[in-house]
């Protein structure tokens, strides 16, 4: 028998429902209720718009993967540079082998670590017996596209940068101010971890009010950044998922060569989007560096597997897994695994391992 869908127009009128055979309706598949002359409106419409109306709805970022080389080493720098301490540690069993696309035979250990118990913006940290390679290089810099750095808000950026160093991190340079909008301007600064992994910490001249107070000198994860050679098809995706654009700007101002550390002048394509146009944290971020179009495309998806060190994948939680898996591989969405097992730092679940569109490893769960 099939699956039936409700669908509505945000702020239409409530009488303006129909119902659909599929996920992803097309016109001639709708069966209208009332208002039939929708149809002819149906071409203003965003695909975004009707796919989030599906029940079922992915929640925010929840967690990160980073793979490390040592992972004492990183749970020290985490917690002495970012506040950041162990909730839950142990060895990776085999059962996760196809679903994180790593040789069942390696011996890997995790530990999961945040600055509170919100639950929210955690990190998860992978390191195996024998490490691999960066996934970030000079060869690769303007050209990958798959996750390229995390982002925290801080009390004080130039304190944390600091914390960072001194942890065994490096930093290019000391904060930078640069205005996000009219009601926002920050320092930021650009580091990596001891594995060059990037870290963008920044802390609020003006505007901080807007995104409520913050509880510790450094915050759970803020935003993954994705490297990307095509900015409007990401978006577009990650709309479908139910994230809005917070803000979408063309950066080209002197200061970015020193922000971004780069080894030449460059602007960049920067999007920021947030979950449901007010959860916070566990944000998702896409730029792209512009004026590089003559350059190959490099994806990271093939590398970003264990035991290689950088972010290997988001972490989103469903309540109608089977319904947003559907969903996301009618975006374009490539299937990875699936099975129920324990999830590291997550507990018994129904996990699905998907590629977004450049690549990107998505982890989904359900609690079991």
């Amino acid at each position: 028998m099939a699956r039936h869908y409700i669908w509505s127009l945000p702020g239409e009128c409530p009488c303006r429902t129909w119902l659909g055979t599929t996920a992803a309706p097309k016109p001639d598949q709708l069966h209208w209720t009332i208002c039939p002359d929708i149809l002819q409106d149906w071409n203003r419409y965003d695909l975004s718009t009707f796919l989030i109306q599906e029940s079922g709805m992915l929640t925010e970022v929840k967690a990160v993967t980073l793979g490390v080389s040592d992972l004492q080493r990183a749970c020290a720098f985490y917690e002495n540079a970012l506040g950041y301490r162990v909730q839950a540690r142990g060895a990776l069993h085999a059962g996760l082998a196809p679903l994180w696309r790593f040789d069942a035979t390696l011996r890997g250990e995790y530990a999961v670590i945040a600055p509170d118990d919100s639950g929210l913006g955690r990190i998860r940290l992978v390191a195996f017996d024998a490490p691999g390679q960066r996934l970030w290089n000079a060869d690769n810099l303007y050209n990958g596209s798959g996750y390229y750095a995390l982002n925290f808000r801080c009390a004080d950026a130039l304190a944390t940068m600091q914390a960072i160093t001194a942890a065994g991190g490096s930093s290019a340079h000391e904060p930078s101010y640069w205005e996000v909008s009219e009601q926002v301007a920050v320092r930021d600064s650009i580091n990596d971890d001891p594995d060059g992994i990037r870290l963008d910490v920044f802390s609020y001249e003006r505007g901080g009010e807007l995104r409520g107070p913050l509880d510790t000198d450094v915050s759970v994860v803020q935003t993954i950044a994705l490297a990307t050679r095509d900015v409007a098809r990401s978006v577009d995706f990650y709309k479908a998922l139910g994230f809005e654009v917070l803000f979408d700007r063309v950066l080209d101002f002197p200061e970015l060569q020193t922000l971004l550390g780069t080894d030449r002048p460059v602007r960049i394509h920067n999007v920021n989007l947030i979950k449901d146009g007010h959860i916070v944290p566990g944000r998702v971020e896409m730029f792209a560096y512009l004026d590089m179009q003559h350059l190959p495309d490099a994806p990271l998806r093939d590398v970003a597997v264990p035991p290689n060190i950088g972010i290997l994948s988001a972490t989103l939680l469903s309540d109608a897994l089977d319904a947003d898996v559907e969903r996301l591989q009618q975006l374009g969405a490539q299937l990875i695994a699936r099975d129920v097992l324990d999830v590291p730092g997550f507990g018994h679940c129904a996990i699905v391992t998907l590629l977004g569109p450049d690549g990107e490893q998505l982890e989904l769960l359900q609690p079991a």
